[in-house]
């Protein structure tokens, strides 16, 4: 197996909570215990994105006198790759715009 499809894979993965506890929260079915907590959905979330953008960006810094002058960054084109990574910001963003609604209270 090639190394960006076992990110792709282990992206997958790990989004697996996010998706579970984003799609039963909108249905309005009970979420599992395991799928309740915290580290297990945020974990895996940004461990998701971690994974595929370590895979997707590259960083390349021009230096000159020992001081950084310039720096580049790629983003390669593997499609999957970049679907999980943007799954895993619709997630990320979703589940931060229910925190954020739900803890608003208006004075």
């Amino acid at each position: 197996m090639k190394s960006f499809n076992r990110s792709v894979v282990i992206g997958l993965i790990l989004l697996v909570p996010a998706a579970v506890l984003v799609s039963l929260g909108v249905s309005g079915s009970d979420v599992p215990r395991v799928f309740n907590n915290r580290f297990v959905v945020m974990g895996g979330l940004l461990g998701a994105l971690f994974v595929n953008l370590a895979s997707v960006l590259r960083l390349q810094t021009e230096r000159e006198n020992g001081h950084i002058a310039a720096v580049t960054v790629r983003i390669g084109a593997r499609p999957l790759n970049l679907a999980v990574v943007a799954m895993g910001g619709l997630l990320l963003a979703t589940l931060l715009g229910y925190a954020l609604l739900e803890n608003f209270r208006p004075r």
